[in-house]
């Protein structure tokens, strides 16, 4: 059978990358699991002796999509699988030992489950990721990902890409090759993530600007080579060909503007859905942020241990009644120096010369007896002693009992929308304040989804997201508490 579908420019793009780390980020309906079968059947014509992995987050996604997708490619060029197609002479085998006349050289397996065999002697394995502890001790030249959106992202730095290891597959002057620079690819095909270690990953936040103007749009799409990495994010407008002409139109009319940024355009930076901050646009209230040595300095501290004992750094001006509240800088100190004195060392290795003055806010709790420091009763009195040479004698503005989340969510919400008479921008370099303006979700009773993760190689738990939101939200309500209060 002739292959029928058109590659666009996009999938052409990720099929030319001879980069390790590969992202194809798209709307849906842009065909990513189709590129998908092409260069997995790329990779069984032209390197059979090493073996490759196709995962995707579960099983019935793996069998009912990825799979699917993937050999309807195949099927399209005429490689069909053994004793289901009407010729005897199928090309692969899936989940069984395969035939007597399939090249098998190189096999040592009790069990097929989980592997496809081709009749030139390569292998795939396949897998979901939900389990994927089960992959351990397998080894493979080559990768493909499939909507890994909603992946753990220590299941694949730690369980996929480690097993990244098969010898086999080179680059030589830009090309696949048989000989010259090793090559173990990954190709990551998904299309927003729900969480932020993809876009950290592949750095996207320092192209925002260049993915903004270029992704909106049929004709162009944003595209980076650096590094060991390639990106590609492209619209589903680039796959129209391939679609049901109203396609588009019905995904748009059933979905938020903001939803359809993601779906349609495939923006890295929208909104997923209930979210805590609903107001923050990432595109609006995040830019380039100077510190002016001539304005006092207002920081708000959060004490945690696990993942960061953290603080906010800003600063404000007033003009015409309007208030402009700039984040110019955040301070998150991981273990073994992540205490409050630490972080007020840290602050002052920043900002050695600030002589405007300084402001300090911060978590209520932070009032209680600490056991850190035998020397002093809480952590404000660490913040006293080691920030005294800033402070004057109405620098203290914590609170001694935390404002309702319900309450502060609403006003920072109005304040975002600018709804007050308040600006807030938000300097770029700020990613912990940035993500959880992002990711922080609403619980159902309308307060933060305090949900949990484990480290995995300590055990220590921890809430991922909220810390830094937290400190903002104590310096937002009492800053400006003339209009939370009002």
């Amino acid at each position: 059978m002739m292959l029928t579908q058109k590659v666009s420019a996009p999938q052409r793009a990720i099929l030319k990358s001879t980069k390790s780390l590969n992202l194809f980020l798209a709307g849906v309906g842009s065909g990513k699991t189709f590129v998908g079968g092409i260069i997995s059947y790329r990779f069984v014509r032209k390197f059979p002796k090493v073996r490759g992995f196709i995962g995707a987050n579960t099983y019935l996604q793996l069998t009912q999509s990825t799979l699917f997708r993937i050999r309807e490619y195949w099927k399209s060029i005429g490689v069909v699988e053994y004793e289901k197609s009407s010729s005897p002479y199928g090309q692969y085998v899936v989940n069984k030992k395969p035939p007597s006349h399939f090249n098998t050289e190189g096999h040592n397996f009790d069990d097929y489950y989980g592997i496809i065999s081709f009749i030139n002697g390569a292998i795939i394995f396949t897998g979901s990721l939900d389990h994927a502890e089960a992959h351990y001790g397998k080894e493979f030249a080559w990768a493909i990902l499939d909507e890994t959106k909603d992946s753990d992202e220590t299941d694949i730095k730690e369980v996929i890409l480690s097993r990244l290891r098969q010898r086999g597959i080179y680059v030589k002057d830009g090309e696949l090759s048989n000989e010259g620079q090793d090559f173990n690819p990954v190709y990551f095909l998904t299309s927003p993530a729900k969480t932020d270690w993809i876009n950290e990953m592949f750095k996207l936040e320092q192209y925002i600007d260049e993915i903004s103007a270029k992704i909106y749009s049929d004709k162009t799409y944003f595209f980076k080579e650096f590094d060991d990495k390639f990106v590609t994010i492209s619209s589903t407008y680039h796959n129209l060909h391939n679609l049901p002409s109203n396609y588009i139109d019905l995904i748009k009319e059933r979905n938020t503007e903001e939803r359809a940024r993601a779906l349609i355009y495939g923006n890295p930076f929208t909104q997923t859905g209930g979210e805590f901050y609903s107001s923050f646009d990432r595109l609006k209230h995040v830019e380039y942020v100077r510190y002016d040595p001539l304005l006092p300095i207002h920081i708000s501290f959060d004490q945690n241990s696990v993942p960061y004992n953290s603080a906010t750094i800003w600063q404000v001006t007033n003009q015409n009644e309007r208030w402009h509240l700039m984040c110019i800088d955040e301070i998150t100190l991981q273990n073994p120096r992540n205490s409050t004195e630490e972080v007020c060392e840290e602050f002052m290795s920043r900002y050695p010369n600030h002589k405007a003055g300084l402001f300090y806010y911060g978590d209520a709790s932070g009032h209680n007896r600490s056991t850190m420091n035998k020397d002093f009763k809480h952590h404000y009195e660490i913040v006293r002693f080691k920030l005294a040479r800033y402070l004057v004698s109405s620098s203290d503005r914590t609170l001694f009992a935390n404002p309702s989340l319900v309450l502060r969510r609403d006003f920072v919400n109005k304040i975002f929308e600018e709804k007050l008479p308040i600006k807030i921008t938000i300097d770029e370099g700020c990613k912990y304040l940035i993500n959880d303006y992002l990711y922080v979700k609403q619980a159902v009773d309308g307060t933060k989804d305090k949900h949990i993760v484990t480290d995995k190689e300590t055990g220590d738990k921890y809430q991922k997201y909220g810390h830094l939101s937290d400190s903002a939200d104590y310096l937002m309500v009492e800053l400006f508490k003339v209009f939370y209060n009002g």
